[in-house]
């Protein structure tokens, strides 16, 4: 499960910090509100060297930790900004915001155990964050615990019932766990307060279509894609339900689509052609296997497929060269099955 953009209301009591001289050294306040100035304008650079500078009389305040920990999450760089949220929780191991945020840069990193242990944290120091429940939910569904995810959603959604991400989140789990009225309730309502978001149509659909509505269901999964139109990833998720549930006009358009935004995208090609021929179309499936023997031309798949598009076209010859291709390439990377599914599908053709 992809981990959620959160946004970073934890930081907000830092800016409010920054904001105020609490100094008496004039050159320090200085350069606090010249590096809270830089990163509200994204200057994220020069910030984070102000706020290094900073650390030359400031080592042991722990906000100029956290200043430079944000700034390293925002450019990306999720293991640094980790260590600068060690150093700020070493400083001060009462503020609930630091563990919040080093359990969102640990999560990017892919660090779970870490993640869930600073998340449980950040809920123990202040249990009205129902950001730090919603991180931890999604880190409970990564590390495989549904039960524990849809817990942590529920106390994010009794603190903040508008957190259309967390709503899609329990709706989806729910829907894994086959909890459809439940689950379509929650996608209904992450769907009214986000409408323009692919991802919740998408999940919205499919809950309709476990519930029985088809009409509906597909109308939301049609949604999805015109929202999603630039997403690979969620357009392949319209294409294979549609070849599941039998819509192979809609699975077609899709792939069509998919094509247009990937063209090197070789697998896309491959399924593709296979539903044509599904429909009894090895012409048009003949022309994608070739696209795709140009796209990798020394991907053996894409000539054993061709072959078998053109031997369904009555093409013998034609057909006979691709699956020598295929067969020549096969052998050259020592694939003895596809060697076998080579010879099988001459010897069928003969």
């Amino acid at each position: 499960m992809r981990f959620n953009s959160l946004v970073w209301a934890s930081i907000a009591s830092l800016s409010l910090w920054l904001a105020s001289p609490v100094h008496a050294n004039s050159q320090v306040s200085t350069l606090m509100q010249e590096g809270r100035r830089l990163v509200e304008a994204g200057n994220y650079a020069q910030a984070l060297a102000i706020y290094q500078q900073l650390l030359q009389s400031e080592s042991r305040n722990p906000r100029v930790h956290s200043a430079i920990g944000y700034i390293y999450a925002q450019q990306g760089q999720f293991a640094e900004a980790a260590r600068a949220y060690q150093r700020a929780i070493e400083l001060d191991q009462q503020n609930p915001d630091f563990y919040y945020a080093l359990g969102y840069s640990l999560g990017m990193m892919g660090e779970n155990h870490g993640a869930a242990a600073a998340y449980r944290q950040a809920i123990r120091l202040n249990n009205r964050n129902a950001q730090a429940y919603e991180g931890l939910a999604v880190i409970l569904a990564r590390m495989g615990d549904p039960q524990g995810a849809i817990q942590a959603y529920r106390s994010a959604l009794s603190l903040d019932p508008r957190n259309w991400a967390a709503q899609k989140g329990l709706g989806v789990l729910l829907l894994q766990q086959r909890n459809i009225p439940e689950a379509l309730s929650h996608l209904q309502q992450a769907a009214a307060l986000a409408p323009g978001n692919a991802a919740i149509q998408l999940n919205l659909g499919m809950a309709l279509l476990a519930a029985g509505d088809t009409s509906n269901g597909w109308q939301a999964i049609d949604r999805a894609a015109n929202l999603g139109q630039r997403d690979p990833d969620l357009l392949q998720q319209v294409a294979e339900l549609a070849v599941a549930a039998n819509q192979p006009e809609r699975a077609i358009q899709t792939y069509r689509r998919l094509i247009t935004l990937q063209p090197e995208r070789v697998a896309t090609y491959f399924s593709f052609g296979e539903l044509l021929m599904q429909q009894n179309n090895p012409l048009e499936a003949g022309a994608i296997y070739r696209q795709a023997t140009q796209i990798n031309p020394r991907d053996p798949e894409g000539f054993y497929r061709l072959g078998k598009a053109l031997a369904a076209q009555g093409r013998r010859q034609e057909a006979r060269s691709a699956y020598q291709m295929a067969l020549k390439l096969y052998r050259e990377q020592n694939n003895r099955t596809g060697e076998t599914k080579v010879r099988e599908a001459m010897r069928q053709r003969n």
